[in-house]
């Protein structure tokens, strides 16, 4: 079979063809790590938060009166 017309093998295109957000270069090491540090602060600030809501509603509950049964004196 002939060829029609100049078959060239074309170079890569990708770099014509990327989208503006890929031909940023990937993130360093040193903000993956900054991310994580700040990640497990933010769970402990919640964490803590969580615990202090959790003591204070519990302190906000009626308090049982105590039964008179078992605060007889003999």
């Amino acid at each position: 079979m002939d060829q029609v017309g100049n078959v060239v093998p074309q170079a890569d295109n990708a770099a014509v063809t990327r989208s503006p957000k890929e031909n940023k270069p990937r993130k360093p090491a040193e903000r993956s790590q900054r991310l994580a540090v700040e990640l497990r602060e933010n769970l402990r600030r919640r964490k803590a938060q969580e615990r202090g809501r959790a003591t204070s509603e519990a302190s906000k509950a009626p308090q049982k009166p105590p039964d008179s049964k078992n605060d007889e004196v003999p």
